[in-house]
């Protein structure tokens, strides 16, 4: 079995909203799917929909807790982790590490963001789509503005705290704001090339170079539609992203970033999480062993060692 990690799914939330359990659910991740994996590494984040940003940070809790819970049930196969050395003496159980994907649920307040660190929450996706209390997210651009005030004290306060901080999802405005505003490495966890798929949810080649030269990481996303402009993709196009941003940023900053659970649709041929391995055996081909290795497990390994 091959090692797997990976920075970015939606599966607590979706979970959560259907009521299914994470050992079995009829989702792209679950613990008997994992299971071909020789101890993986999954960040679950908490997604919100919008009708719950007015009550966004007891909902995230409530999505934490009903997913604390799924870990509880299943202790035998799931343990959650909030460090390196807890995943490292981890062996042969899923390592899962939570995110919150937007920062509604901060509120406005610090206080509220050190308690979700004191939940496990070890990565915070700046904003979803749309403008919260720390930045603007990408589907509203037209707002303009970075980091909010706010914004900039909360990025460095999670770098103090050791919570990495991820730029996907938000506007290029945002984007260049983080990279001002903090000192550490950031992370876009779950996005592709623009200059091969023009969604503005996907990296320009100059922010691809500068994540690349902050040593920080990207997260492939499995969207077909972050994948090809026609909306239909295949593992052809997973590795021209691959190929795109090895030539820009190198290959220690690329990673796995599936999204799954949270996009529509896989490309074709990568129906669910267990697709990695022969995506893997497609990596080994076209790029060599080492760098497979690297894009599926061991930058997330290599880069959380000293951040968490």
């Amino acid at each position: 079995m091959i090692k797997y990690a990976d920075w970015h799914c939606d599966t607590a939330s979706s979970i959560y909203e259907t009521g299914e359990h994470i050992s079995d659910s009829n989702t792209h991740i679950n613990l008997k799917l994992l299971k071909n994996f020789d101890s993986p590494v999954q960040i679950f984040a908490v997604w919100l929909r919008k009708e719950y940003y007015n009550d966004a940070f007891n909902k995230t809790v409530e999505i934490i807790n009903n997913f604390k819970n799924e870990i509880k049930s299943n202790m035998d196969s799931i343990s959650l982790v909030k460090s390196y050395k807890d995943i490292v003496n981890n062996k042969g159980r899923v390592s899962a590490m939570l995110s919150i994907e937007g920062c509604e649920a901060l509120e406005g307040s610090i206080e509220k963001l050190d308690m979700l660190y004191d939940m496990g929450v070890r990565l915070a996706t700046l904003t979803w789509n749309y403008k919260n209390c720390v930045a603007t997210g990408v589907m509203e651009s037209d707002l303009g503005g970075g980091l909010t005030e706010f914004g900039r004290k909360a990025v460095r306060h999670m770098e103090d705290r050791g919570i990495i901080i991820d730029v996907s999802h938000i506007s290029d405005e945002g984007f260049y704001s983080v990279a001002e505003f903090t000192e550490k490495p950031f992370i876009a966890s779950h996005s592709n090339c623009r200059s091969i798929c023009k969604a503005p949810r996907n990296l320009t080649d100059e922010q691809i170079k500068l994540i690349g030269e902050r040593k920080g990481i990207i997260g492939l996303n499995m969207c077909q539609s972050f994948l090809n402009d026609s909306g239909k993709a295949s593992v052809d196009d997973v590795i021209k992203h691959t190929e795109h941003m090895l030539g820009i940023c190198g290959e220690n900053s690329i990673c796995l970033g599936c999204d799954f659970d949270g996009i529509p649709s896989t490309p074709e041929g990568m129906d669910n999480v267990t697709y990695i391995k022969s995506l893997y055996d497609r990596f080994e081909t076209e790029f060599g062993k080492d760098t497979a290795y690297k894009v599926v497990y061991g930058n997330f390994i290599d880069f959380i060692k000293d951040k968490i």
